[in-house]
């Protein structure tokens, strides 16, 4: 059976063929069309980037961040030159690909290297550079090996490298015959006294943004606007140097002139060290010092505080806070860690609420006095108590102060007087000098995280305005509550606090001045005059006596402020806020002491003397002239002579000139030693040691607790160890009770060289309890 023979196709076929692959061929064309038309008219922006990405490469150059000074152009925070260090991977691999050598064969023939021979080539060469790198800046070797073996053109190994360890490294590399390692300059944010202002100046990022306090509050002047160089590369990645380069030059960050004066700061700081440690504070102690007249803020502290050069570590000395970690382990250690330095950066002056306690008297009386309810002549009785609605309120003082003149309120600080005054104030009227003075909104400080008070709902109540009126169940902040007392005392001008005075360039020259803003007056001159007599005898004869400084006219008023539970005793804040001179009142100082576990916990005994202590010690150092009573003038130092090698006749005329006592030890003519040596100062009432012969002082002595004594007893007792004593505090000619030695330094139990001065602060033990 024969087979048919394929046909063949047709031209009909061919013709059909034919359209379907001209078809297919236009739309495939028109896709391709597309694609180009949305490419290159409609998104052509983002594919020219994409291309500009793929053919240059973009540098960022950091400024350098702008210098914090103090009022004087102190350096507190400075940036200091540092490079960054960085890495081309598509050079580093291209390095290790051209030092593969070529072999030959036997017949001479050339013979390209292998992949695998390439592959090696680079690793062993990326390994190298991961080594030196490591090695030079202790750095991970893995991590570093991991960034060199990139597939790209640009990683950043290390920032804020010192330039000496920079050039160690870059020299390594050199001698090792190693590429494709760049440094960029850089900066690095130091803070030249540590721990100093630590929660007012804040600190930085890794990426030098402000973080914390004035460097977060004034970032965008601080951090200036950063630079750049674009550069072009080739398809590998690699510099075209001399294809394109652009430079946008950076432009370094303004400087802040802080109001705070270095000095000033110090001596807050010494003092609130102390009295952290001599009260065992569990919640810390804060600290304001500011013009009264201008809201500038000369010193402000927080303690316990952190290094701003590592503000992630907890000091060393504070070991109760350590403690806090003990027996931890993973995640709970973190929290706990994590917790404790939210609470060292915590600026309780402007972060923390708290019941103001007494020493918002001063807005009872003030407004009672502008509104005209009272005058200085008008009467009040204190039984210890009064019944509000059906509540007994109590005075602080169990038997009550009897009849008072509107002054003596305010000496006595008398929670039944200030409840009467505040009735015959009236709850609208409360209210009304509430808002003016401020405290229902925040002062305004140049510092970020400032916390708003808390007041009673409207309408209040009866017993809520008796209890506000000597400042219980409701919260201020510490800075709220000094910007009252300083409007009642500058002549009633509520002024808002800052710490910034200027803006500086690059060269010093003032680009901005922070200028004094005075929000509105709030009381007269006349009231204010009153509030400033009533505040110095509250100093001079009330229950602020332990404030009293030599020389000076102090006026302030204690407080001591209960905390929830408030049947917990322990649970208490002491604080003092003091205004200096009184004649013409310039500073203000507040001291908080938070939860201090003492057995007295009375602002008039604790924060009132270091009120006063800061105060004798700034006052001079502000240039505040000192003018002494006769009993003053009686007790001021004498700088003792160098008295070894006179004859002892010599040496006991020199110092019955100077008014000093003296004794004689050993046998001889010739003064061989003597204690105090010379240059100490001492008060009156001490007794010069003179040696003579083989009689020598012994090395060391320990320091006696003096706590509790009278000042003769204490002095004696100092006397018998060989040492002598500086009286601070109040003296017994000027206390309504006897003056007790409530501080001492250096602390009992501390040897030292006999002849030493042991500064003794004195207080009105009767006083003390308020």
């Amino acid at each position: 059976m024969a087979q048919k023979r394929p046909s063949k196709p047709n031209k009909s076929m061919r013709q059909r063929v034919s359209f379907l692959i001209l078809v297919f061929a236009v739309l495939g064309f028109v896709v391709v069309a597309a694609k180009l038309f949305y490419m290159q008219v409609i998104n052509t922006n983002f594919y020219q980037s994409k291309a500009a990405e793929n053919q240059t490469k973009d540098l960022i150059i950091t400024p350098m961040r702008g210098t914090i000074y103090d009022r004087n152009m102190t350096e507190l925070a400075v940036s200091a030159t540092t490079q960054e260090i960085s890495v081309d991977p598509s050079i580093i691999r291209d390095k290790g690909k051209a030092s593969v050598q070529k072999r030959t064969d036997a017949n001479g023939k050339t013979i390209d290297p292998t992949d695998e021979e390439i592959a090696a080539a680079v690793e062993t060469y990326q390994k190298k550079v991961a080594s030196v790198l490591a090695e030079k800046l202790e750095l991970d070797y893995d991590e570093t090996l991991e960034k060199i073996q990139r597939k790209v053109s640009y990683v950043r190994i290390a920032r804020r490298v010192d330039a000496d360890i920079a050039d160690e490294l870059m020299q390594a590399l050199e001698e090792e015959n190693l590429s494709g390692v760049y440094t960029t300059a850089d900066s690095k944010r130091y803070y030249r006294y540590g721990t100093f202002a630590s929660q007012v100046i804040g600190f930085t990022n890794n990426d030098g943004e402000g973080l914390y306090g004035v460097e977060l509050q004034y970032n965008d002047v601080l951090k200036g606007v950063a630079g750049r160089v674009v550069k072009a590369t080739n398809a590998l990645g690699s510099d075209m140097p001399y294809d394109y380069e652009k430079y946008v030059p950076e432009q370094d960050g303004d400087g802040v002139v802080l109001s705070l004066d270095e000095g000033v700061q110090h001596y807050l700081e010494k003092h609130l060290e102390e009295a952290l440690n001599d009260y065992q504070a569990k919640k810390g102690v804060c600290g304001i010092v500011m013009d009264i007249k201008t809201g500038e803020i000369l010193a402000m502290s927080t303690k316990p505080d952190f290094d701003l050069n590592n503000p992630r570590t907890i000091p060393e000395e504070y070991t109760s806070l350590l403690a806090e970690l003990d027996n931890l382990s993973g995640e709970e250690y973190s929290s706990k860690y994590s917790e404790i330095l939210l609470r060292l950066w915590r600026n309780k002056a402007i972060n923390d609420t708290y019941e103001p306690g007494s020493t918002f008297k001063v807005f009872t009386v003030s407004s009672a006095l502008e509104a005209g309810v009272v005058e200085d002549s008008s009467t009040f009785t204190c039984g210890g108590s009064k019944i509000v609605k059906d509540r007994t309120i109590r005075c602080w003082k169990s038997g009550g102060h009897g009849t008072q003149v509107l002054g003596q309120t305010l000496e006595n600080s008398c929670n039944v007087a200030m409840m009467d005054i505040s009735a015959l104030l009236g709850t609208d009227m409360f209210r009304k000098f509430f808002e003016a003075y401020g405290l229902m909104e925040k002062t305004g400080i140049d510092l970020p995280g400032e916390a708003t008070g808390i007041f009673f709902d409207d309408p209040m109540g009866e017993v809520d305005l008796a209890t506000a009126s000597f400042g219980q169940n409701f919260q201020v902040t510490p800075i709220q509550e000094l910007c009252m007392v300083a409007a009642a005392c500058n002549g009633g001008d509520l002024v808002t606090p800052h710490v910034a005075k200027e803006i500086v360039d690059t060269d010093g020259n003032v680009k901005q001045t922070i200028s004094t803003e005075v929000k509105r007056q709030v009381i007269s001159e006349e009231t204010s005059d009153l509030i400033r007599t009533y505040l110095e005898n509250v100093v001079s004869q009330g229950t602020g006596q332990n404030a009293y400084v030599a020389g000076y006219r102090v006026g302030g008023k204690t407080a001591t402020s209960q905390k929830q539970p408030k049947s917990d005793d322990s649970l208490r804040i002491a604080s003092f806020i003091g205004v200096a001179p009184m004649d013409d009142p310039q500073y203000a100082v507040l001291v908080m002491i938070d939860e201090p576990q003492t057995s007295v916990k009375g602002g008039g005994a604790l924060a009132a003397p270091t009120v006063g202590r800061i105060f004798e010690d700034i006052l001079p150092y502000l240039g505040v002239e000192a003018i002494y009573s006769e009993d003053e003038t009686d007790r001021q130092e004498i700088t003792i002579p160098s008295l070894v090698g006179k004859s002892v006749e010599d040496a006991e005329a020199a110092l019955e000139e100077l008014g000093l006592d003296y004794r004689v030890k050993g046998d001889g003519d010739t003064v061989t030693d003597q204690l105090p040596v010379a240059g100490i100062s001492l008060q009156p009432d001490n007794k010069v040691v003179l040696y003579c012969g083989e009689n020598k002082p012994v090395d060391k002595v320990e320091v006696p607790n003096v706590s509790g004594m009278s000042i003769e007893a204490a002095r004696q007792q100092l006397a018998d160890y060989g040492l002598y004593m500086k009286q601070n505090g109040i003296a017994d000619w000027r206390a309504s009770g006897a003056s007790v030695a409530m501080q001492q330094s250096p602390a009992a139990g501390s040897k030292v060289s006999p002849g030493s001065v042991v500064t003794v602060a004195f207080g009105n033990a009767v006083t003390s309890q308020e």
